[in-house]
This record gives C-alpha cells, structure tokens and sequence, in this order.
C-alpha cells in the first residue's frame, strides 16, 4: 500500500470533496481516501498492484480537478450583482411609501 497526495486548487467546495471522493472511489485500487476543501488537498492510499500516481492524476485531470502546486488556487466565483461590488451604495425611502405607510399594511 503507498499513501500520496495531491493539491487540488479547483476543489474549494464541499461538493468537489465529494464528486472527488466519488471519482477515485472507483478506482479498484484506491483504498483510502481523504479529501479537503479547506486545504485544497485530496490524500489517499492505493494498492500500486492495481493503480500508480499517474492514473490517479489523469483520472483527476480527466474529471476537471487537475492536480497543481499550493498557491495556484483561484478564488471561488461571485454571483454578487454589480452593486455589491461597487462600494458604497446609498438607499433613500420614497416619501410616498412613508405616508402610506401605517397599520393596515402588514408584511
């Protein structure tokens, strides 16, 4: 049995843990595996009868989590609109709302 890992830059989410997990599970001779979103990084223990690093790593590759070296992470992406990005944002109540405004207006 050797034990490797890998840093995974593209798995910053517990979903990719898990679809990472899924992937190398599958390989017959992968016996381990331990996944980290936080880290980045996917350690695992494998019979090297079965399976070697570089299939592991082409599999990897295959599914869109390409092994890199720490400090290559890209940041996970935004769905903010482009007012949350923008700085300040200034808000002002219609004076029409507040004289409407009064018990018989429940939310």
């Amino acid at each position: 049995m050797q034990e490797i890992s890998f840093s995974l830059p593209g798995m910053w989410a517990d979903h990719h843990v898990l679809a990472v997990r899924e992937l190398l599970k599958q390989d017959t001779g992968v016996i381990v595996v331990d996944a980290s979103s936080r880290d980045l990084v996917v350690r695992l223990s494998f019979d090297e009868s079965l399976t070697d690093a570089d299939k592991i790593a082409a599999r990897l590759s295959a599914a869109g989590y390409v092994p890199g070296a720490a400090g290559e992470e890209t940041p996970p992406p935004t769905n903010k609109p482009a007012w949350a990005t923008a700085g300040c944002r200034v808000t002002a109540t219609d004076p029409m709302d507040l004289i409407m405004s009064g018990d018989h207006r429940k939310y």
